[in-house]
């Protein structure tokens, strides 16, 4: 296998829900919580939602499209940038990306597919 060279990593927030708690980011409730009363250890626990890329010799990869306005408002997120104003920071224009990588469906992953158009989706 030969040597693909050295690529960066970025994580670019995007947004954040800051007003969340502990019991809000996880499926199953705290041991001994009845799914009723808040656990007396439910304390605040904000949320940041994140895009990726990934910059090296062979390329840039955009990895995930984030969320815009709508979803943050209908979601009660609040929206610092858009995905593609993040990207563009370090240099990457969305709508010239060629490859974007989704890891999952979920709205906040998949989300800002249609600003890129140019891109081979994986």
């Amino acid at each position: 296998m030969s040597d693909p060279g050295t690529y960066e990593l970025y994580a670019i927030r995007y947004a954040t829900m800051p007003e969340r708690v502990r019991g809000d980011n996880f499926i199953d409730p705290p041991a001994g919580q009845d799914g009723g009363a808040r656990d007396s250890h439910d304390v605040p626990l904000p949320i940041d939602y994140f895009v990726w890329a990934a910059v090296g010799p062979s390329g840039t990869y955009v990895i995930d499209t984030g969320f815009g306005a709508a979803d943050a408002a209908a979601r009660g997120r609040t929206l610092l940038r858009t995905a593609t104003e993040g990207l563009a920071t370090i240099g990457v224009e969305a709508a010239a990306a060629s490859d974007v990588i989704l890891t999952h469906l979920h709205y906040d992953h998949a989300g800002g597919c249609d600003q890129f158009p140019a891109a081979r989706f994986h």
